[in-house]
């Protein structure tokens, strides 16, 4: 597998000379002059001031994502998407409110808010307002503090900055790692055609994959999000969303190609979605090809500590399957299901749950070690 994709060095001065640019128009559009000048200038009043910046910042960060994410829910829903799940900082929260701790590592994004279209029509206008939403609601929580009446203390100043801040930035099409801005988003969807209708086509086929079997997702949505190969997350995403519809169809081979362009791109994903394609791997060399040597081989890619705990039993379920030993696979698949329900995302549940026991009654439907060897000595 491809190593994680690591920022060139003049990437990594491009996005601080951005976020210097920024951060001074956020400081002369709001506050005048930089934060810290600001708590030092104030510090003969308030010693304490410069020292609080830091834990301000922190506190007001958090405030910032939340009114971000929360917009992006909230305008989905209004524009006719389906709540999923919302994550500020390691704070997630999953339908029907259950909240419990993100433990996945280097997405690039501070949050997330998951959400997946119910109606079709007009999709573009609505995609672009729920993006949107997000960060035009940070340079409305800033215009809301400086129309306050009373004075503005160390906080608040704090706050106006990190929120203009992240509202600004967040306009600017950009990607970090395997997370895309809003402004690029929006960017895509409104000028590039191809890579905005490849999104919503992923959106459609993750609600399809909710609600039904992988294999009768819609081909023309297929088609549309492996339509183009580029250097983009999104080809990881869409290209493993096709190869689930073409694992449960049986079309080994195009199941292959559509794994083999998912593995050529990792170095965009995710650390969770790079385990989750190795153990797709081990399973499918495992399950289709009977290659146990080539199985355990992306087994040992599968880390014991996986931000997904059942990535790695699922793969050895399909090893044990591939020696014949149904018994212990389908201990393996018990495992990883009992891991799988106590997940709190609801939608993963539900995508995961019923492919899980038509794999289980596949093993029911196979005869066991025993009985191959019974009828070969007869």
């Amino acid at each position: 597998m491809p190593k994680i994709e690591q920022r060139k060095a003049v990437q990594t001065v491009a996005n601080l000379v951005l976020g210097m640019v920024i951060g001074g128009v956020v400081g002369f559009l709001f506050m005048r002059e930089n934060i810290f000048d600001w708590a030092i200038r104030i510090s003969p009043n308030n010693p304490a001031a410069p020292f609080l910046v830091l834990p301000f910042a922190l506190v007001a960060g958090f405030a910032a994502v939340a009114i971000h994410e929360m917009a992006h829910a909230l305008a989905g829903v209004a524009a006719g998407f389906r709540f999923n799940s919302l994550r500020i900082g390691r704070v997630q929260c999953d339908r029907q409110f259950r909240i419990s701790l993100y433990k996945g590592r280097g997405t690039g994004a501070g949050g997330w808010a998951s959400l997946f279209p119910v109606k079709q029509d007009k999709l573009i206008w609505r995609a672009v307002a729920m993006v949107l939403a997000g960060p035009l609601s940070n340079l409305l929580s800033v215009a809301v503090v400086l129309a306050l009446p009373y004075g503005k203390g160390t906080f608040s100043l704090v706050f106006i900055y990190v929120s203009g801040l992240l509202g600004l930035i967040n306009l600017v099409p950009l990607r970090s790692r395997a997370v895309i801005s809003d402004g690029g988003r929006i960017l895509m969807l409104l000028r590039n055609r191809p890579r905005g209708e490849r999104w919503l086509a992923m959106l459609k086929l993750a609600e399809e994959m909710r609600t039904g079997p992988p294999e009768k997702m819609t081909p023309e949505f297929i088609a549309k999000a492996t339509a183009i190969e580029d250097n983009s997350p999104d080809t990881v995403t869409a290209h493993a969303i096709a190869y689930a519809a073409a694992f449960w169809q049986r079309r080994d081979d195009e199941a292959a190609r559509l794994l083999e362009v998912c593995l050529r791109h990792s170095s965009l994903a995710s650390p969770v979605q790079r385990q989750g394609l190795a153990s797709d791997a081990a399973v499918f060399q495992g399950r289709r090809r009977r290659r146990t040597d080539l199985a355990e081989q992306w087994l040992a890619d599968v880390h014991q500590e996986a931000d997904f705990p059942w990535l790695r039993p699922r793969a050895e379920a399909a090893i044990l399957e591939a020696k014949g030993d149904l018994e212990a696979a389908r201990g393996k698949l018990d495992e990883v299901e009992k891991l799988i329900s106590a997940s709190p995302n609801q939608a993963l549940r539900e995508m995961s749950l019923p492919n899980l026991k038509r794999w289980k009654a596949e093993l029911g439907q196979r005869p066991s070690l025993t009985q191959d060897c019974l009828s070969a000595d007869y």
